[in-house]
Parts: C-alpha cells; structure tokens; sequence
C-alpha cells in the first residue's frame, strides 16, 4: 500500500467504523461530526472530498473531526491515490473488513489521528513570557515602555509572536537620538531571552530584488500590489539549515516590508465569524489563493461580503482590503441619474462608527472624539518620508466624508494653527518651507520649525510656503 508522494498528487481518505467495521470513502463531514461515507466500490472520485499531499488540507479535515466528533476513537482513517482510486479502494475497503490480519499491509496508508490538544490549536504560538522582556533596555534604547504598549493593545500581539500597530520610537545612534516610526516585535534568542525587533517604513516593497532564495515573478508582483499576498505557496530557503521551506509571503501594509510564514505554522479554522468554510475552501486558502467574495456573517450577527486570504503578515485568514467586489448602486426605473450616497452616515444621519483610519486601529478615545462630531488627535501617523507627525481626524461637512488634515479645524481658517506637525507636513509632504527652513533638505522631523543644526543653517535657500 505504498503511497506516491508527488507534492500535487491528489489523495482521498477511506474511513473505517471501528465499531460496526462500515467502510467507505469520505465525501465530507455530517453535522455531528462523523464522516460522510460513501460505498468505495461504487462511489463517484467527483463525490469525494480530495487532499493535496503538500497543501495538507487531510490535517485541517481530521483537527475539524477531533473538535467535533464526539468520540473520534470510533473511527480508523486510511489514504488512498484519487486516480487508481477505482481500483484500490475497493481493495482496501476489503482489507478494512479484518483491519488486524491485514495490518502490515495497510500500515503505509494510515492516517493518525491529531491529539484532542493538538486539534484545539488556534493559529497562534505559545505566549511569550512578559517577564522575560528587558523592559529596562527597551525604554533606554527604543523609548518604548511596557505601560504604554499594555494599554494600545501591541503588546498582547507582540506576546503572540505578532507585531504591533506603527508606534513611535527614538532611538539613540551614534550619541544623537532620532524619531521613527516602526512596528514592533519580540524574538527569543536560543539563551531564552526576549529582544525586540523594529520594522521600519520602506518607500515601497523591494519586489525586484531577490527574497530567500526566490525570484517573483511579474505575476507574483501584481498580486502582491494589488492584495498584498504572493496568491500561491513560496519554497523559499531557510538561512540556517538551507532546506527549502514551503511559505506564504505577504507585504506589511504599513512598512512595506516583504514578510513569510512556513505553511506549516499557520493554522486555518473552518469558520469565520459564524460562517462555516466548506473543506474545499479551506485548501483553497491553504494554496495561498484567494477565495471568490464570499458573504460571511461575524461574530456580532451582521454580515459582510469579503474576499478571504491567508496573509503571512497576520499568519491568519484576513479581510483582504477592497477585494470584494462594490455592489452597483441600482438606477431608478424612470432613467433618473444615480444618487451618490453619503457612505460616512447612517440612515439617520449620525456618523458611522470608524474604527481604523488608513489601515491603523484607532483608541476607544479617537473613537469617540470622532464620532461625538469633534476632532480626533492621531499624534501615531506618519508624512510621505516616514517621519512621524500629527494628524486631525473629522467629519468635513462641506466635502461630505472624513478626513485627516495637519491643521486643527477647530481653530478656524483664519487663525494660524498650533500644531506641531503642520510645517513638518508642508515641507515633508508639499515640499514647501517657510522663512526659518527654506532650504532645508533632509526631512523635518515631528516638532521641528527650524533647522536643526548649523549644517542645515547653511543649505541654499528655498520656496516660501
């Protein structure tokens, strides 16, 4: 019963009732958990649930059975080649009659059962031990201190092997202290201790150059620009031990860093919010491909149309952003023009609940500043050169959306602005000055009105703002 190990061959399971000794193929899960099986002498091969060998969905179909199955001992399962699937199955259906005569023979095609534990997983590792976090090195070098992280939320994600929302750092280079903008996040060193890793913001994704031993392709790079994700399984070479690894690969939306996940570390749950993903879906997102839109009701009853993925920078199934497609707004009968809603407000009005600006998580406070009809201060936003700065967040009336702008609109149009970001947003963004940094070449930084040293003093002088 030797069994071809080609990565696409495709492979179905036969199941056996350990206590009634009912063979027959698996065509899919009832409601209790149990397989559906079908006569392997006269089962349909299109009925049948098939397993890609490298994708290793069989894991994902046997972790659903042990969580639902109430008794999952009851039943032996064994593989079988889909295309000489006519011939062996009935075969081994025979040999299953008496499983313990035939135990030499039908060893190579056994399947073992996933622990109860190891089938309650959730795609995410062991927790780090905050306490073996320097958290003394951490504020001295990155001026990060562990408080501030509790309370945004980084750092139960940090904890979990996941990285933070863009956070401001200052760290000391060559006795001068900078402000950058980075997502954090832990490594363990073989002693057992815990550093932190910075991620900082790149200009754009470095697609052409060479990443892990792979080149992408004009395709891969399409993909990875318009959704963030490779769209297929990466065999890229790990550093240490030079093995080629089966991996997704993602973009950071926020730092444009070109990220990866072995396969083997992402689990993938059968449901979303509360809508149950059929197996066949669930190899789809295994292969790294995107599935069509899909409704999908959430945990809070309300329901969504997505395109679903896995996303090597979550090393989870995401929300890939506008990748379901805009439902077309119907035209009255009558020929009228179609009225353009305002999609900010509620049917009453109010102003919708907001929850990220520009792909980061607001505060529960930004929120509600927000949504109350005032101002909301992002003081965690970024310029065009990466330097940190200052943003309003509000509801501009006359333009009938949202907006995030550099001057406080609550001080009006004709009042000069006390905002720290606004020359640093103009000069950064603009690319103008005023009178005391007209010149000035490097970008500014959060805070900064003038130049900031005599080098800057001396450059050539600039356009007026």
């Amino acid at each position: 019963m030797a069994q071809d190990q080609t990565p696409d061959k495709e492979q179905v399971l036969i199941a056996r009732n350990n206590e009634t000794g009912q063979t027959g193929a698996v065509a899919g899960l009832n409601e209790d958990g149990t397989p559906i099986m079908k006569d392997a002498k006269t089962a349909s091969l299109g009925d049948l649930v098939k397993f890609n060998i490298r994708q290793n969905p069989i894991e994902a179909f046997l972790s659903n059975f042990m969580r639902q199955c109430k008794n999952p001992s009851l039943f032996g399962f064994f593989k079988a080649d889909a295309e000489t699937f006519d011939k062996v199955g009935p075969v081994m259906a025979e040999m299953l009659k008496d499983p313990e005569a035939n135990k030499d023979l039908l060893a190579p095609a056994k399947v073992e059962l996933p622990s109860q534990e190891e089938s309650k997983k959730e795609s995410r590792y062991k927790a780090i031990d905050p306490d073996k976090v320097d958290w003394e090195e951490l504020g001295t070098r990155w001026g990060i201190d562990r408080k501030s992280l509790d309370e945004s939320g980084d750092l139960r994600e940090m904890l979990y092997n996941r990285k933070s929302g863009l956070v401001t750092v200052t760290p000391t280079l060559f006795g001068e202290k900078y402000t950058l903008a980075a997502r954090l996040s832990f490594r363990t060193d073989p002693d057992g201790s815990v550093k932190v890793v910075p991620h900082f913001i790149c200009r754009q994704p470095r697609l052409d150059e060479e990443f892990k031993g792979m080149t992408f392709t004009d395709e891969d790079k399409a993909n990875l620009r318009n959704t963030g994700n490779l769209g297929r399984i990466a065999d890229l070479v790990d550093s240490t031990t030079g093995e080629k690894v089966p991996s997704f690969v993602s973009i950071d939306r926020y730092t444009n860093e070109i990220v990866s996940v072995p396969v083997k570390d992402v689990y993938v749950r059968d449901t979303i919010g509360q809508t149950k993903l059929t197996i066949q879906e669930v190899e789809e997102l295994k292969s790294g491909k995107a599935l069509p839109p899909k409704r999908i009701s959430g945990k809070n009853g309300k329901e969504y149309t997505v395109t679903l993925q896995i996303s090597a920078d979550r090393r989870d199934v995401e929300f890939v952003p506008k990748g379901a497609k805009k439902q077309k707004q119907s035209q009255s009968q009558d020929g009228a023009p179609k009225v353009k809603t305002n999609t900010w407000l509620t049917k009453e009005g109010t102003l919708k609940h907001l929850s990220q600006w520009d792909h980061i998580p607001l505060t529960e406070q930004q929120q509600k500043d927000y949504e109350s009809g005032g101002v909301a201060v992002l003081t965690n936003r970024v310029d065009k050169k990466g330097n940190p700065c200052t943003l309003y967040l509000w509801y501009n009336p006359d333009k009938q959306k949202a907006e995030a702008i550099p001057n406080d609109p609550r001080q009006g149009k004709t009042i000069a602005p006390s905002n720290e970001s606004r020359v640093q947003t103009a000069v950064n963004n603009e690319g103008k000055t005023n009178e005391a940094t007209k010149g000035v070449k490097e970008p500014l930084e959060k805070g900064q009105t003038a130049p900031k040293d005599s080098k800057q003093k001396k450059q050539s002088k600039g356009r007026k703002m």
